[in-house]
């Protein structure tokens, strides 16, 4: 893939993922942040972990000199939390459910700031 400089030059698949990531990292703080149980929660809950499936499988699209790099085992990690957290809150297991969340958020913060590093492509865009 070539070099991007510009947010204008990333192909689309990275540009779903970008924008995917930063309404997941905004709408997964409200999640978090509000009461639990509610409609709101759980409708928002819904389209959080959408969106983090969308993160999680997209990722397999995006490869550093065509091959998968550490950030991608953190992508069968999230998908393998996700599937965990939704198995539990079926299952009426709250603690579990709460757990798994919580580690999916923090996975998505911490890949968020993994990307910023100054060698790869987002943080190039962010810093130059």
């Amino acid at each position: 893939m070539p070099a991007i400089y510009t947010i204008d030059q990333a192909p689309p698949h990275i540009l779903l993922h970008l924008v995917a990531a930063l309404a997941a990292i905004a709408l997964g703080g409200v999640v978090l942040l509000r009461q639990k149980g509610t409609f709101a929660h759980r409708l928002m809950g819904r389209v959080w972990v959408g969106l983090m499936f969308v993160i999680a499988f997209g990722s397999f699209f995006i490869q550093a000199r065509g091959h998968f790099s550490f950030i991608h085992v953190l992508s069968v990690v999230t998908i393998v939390t996700l599937l965990a957290a939704i198995y539990a809150i079926r299952h009426n297991n709250v603690r579990a459910h709460k757990i798994n969340m919580r580690i999916a958020y923090a996975s998505l913060c911490g890949a968020g700031l993994f990307t910023l590093l100054p060698y790869r492509m987002l943080g190039k865009l962010v810093f130059g």
